[in-house]
C-alpha cells in the first residue's frame, strides 16, 4: 500500500468514526435510562393536549416531561426547556428531566448548564447510566476526551450492556489512536445490538485506518442496509458514499 492509500484509508476512518458524532440526536440521546413515552411522529401536540386538560385535573411533573421529550425530539430546544422547568418545578427530584433539559441545552450550545443538569441528575440518582453518557457527549464537545472517558466507563459500569456507551468510548480511542481498544469497544457493541448502525460505521472506521478495507467495506453496507430498514434514507446514502471512497482507494496506482 503506497503512501496516498494511506493517507485515504485513515481520511476515511477518520469521517467514518465522525459520522458517529455527528449523527442525528437519537443515536447521541435517546439513551434507554430516558423513559420515551411518546414518538416524534406522534400527530398530537401534547402541548394542545395539556392546554385543553380539564382544570379539575391536575397537571403532573411527567405530562411536562413528555411535552418536553416532543419538543425536543421537534427540535424546538427553548420549547423543550420550557416544559421541563415546568416538569422539574413540579417534582425538583425528577433526574430524567434535568438530563432532558441539559440534551435540549447542550444542543443550543449551552454546554456549562447542560454538565450543571448533568450533574443534578446524577446527584439524584448516582445509577443513572444515561446521565453519565449524555455528560459524556458534552465533555466530547468541549473536547475534555479524558472526562468523557470517565464518564463513558461509568455508564458501562453501571450498565454493562449499554451499547451506546461502547460505541462513545470507541470514538475517543479511536480519535486518540488507540485503534485496537476502539475495536474492541464497537465489537462489544454489535454483540449487545446487532442492528445498531452506528456501531458497524465505527467498526468500519477503524477498520480503514487499519487498513482492513474489504472488512470495513462490510461493516458499512451492514450500515447502510440497516439505516435503509429503519427508514433513515439520508444516512444511509451518506454510508454508501464511504464506501465508493473505500472503493475508490483500490484503483489507485501503487
Amino acid at each position: 500500500m503506497n503512501l496516498h492509500q494511506r493517507l485515504s484509508l485513515t481520511l476515511i476512518g477518520l469521517t467514518a468514526t465522525i459520522f458517529i458524532a455527528e449523527s442525528p440526536a437519537v443515536y447521541a440521546r435517546d439513551t434507554k435510562s430516558i423513559a420515551v413515552q411518546i414518538h416524534s411522529d406522534d400527530p398530537v401536540d401534547l402541548s394542545v393536549r395539556l392546554a385543553g386538560k380539564p382544570l379539575a385535573i391536575e397537571q403532573t411533573a411527567e405530562d411536562f416531561y413528555n411535552l418536553g421529550v416532543q419538543k425536543y425530539h421537534q427540535k424546538d430546544y427553548p420549547g423543550a426547556i420550557e416544559a421541563y422547568d415546568r416538569a422539574i418545578a413540579l417534582n425538583p427530584n425528577y433526574a430524567n428531566a434535568y438530563i432532558g433539559r441539559g440534551n435540549a441545552r447542550d444542543d443550543l450550545g449551552n454546554s456549562q448548564s447542560a454538565i450543571a443538569d448533568y450533574n443534578q441528575a446524577i446527584k439524584i440518582d448516582p445509577n443513572n447510566a444515561s446521565a453519565y453518557l449524555n455528560r459524556g457527549v458534552t465533555h466530547l464537545r468541549l473536547k475534555n476526551n479524558q472526562a468523557a472517558i470517565a464518564d463513558y466507563n461509568q455508564a458501562i459500569k453501571i450498565d454493562p450492556q449499554y451499547a451506546e456507551a461502547y460505541i462513545k468510548r470507541g470514538f475517543i480511542l479511536y480519535i486518540l489512536a488507540d485503534n485496537q481498544a476502539a475495536l474492541a469497544d464497537y465489537n462489544q457493541a454489535i454483540k449487545i445490538d446487532p442492528n445498531n448502525a452506528p456501531a458497524y460505521i465505527g467498526r468500519g472506521g477503524v477498520r480503514a485506518q487499519l487498513g482492513d478495507r474489504q472488512e470495513a467495506i462490510a461493516d458499512l453496507q451492514k450500515a447502510a442496509d440497516l439505516f435503509q430498514k429503519q427508514g433513515d434514507n439520508e444516512s444511509s446514502q451518506k454510508v454508501l458514499d464511504l464506501i465508493k471512497k473505500i472503493q475508490g482507494t483500490q484503483s489507485a496506482p501503487q
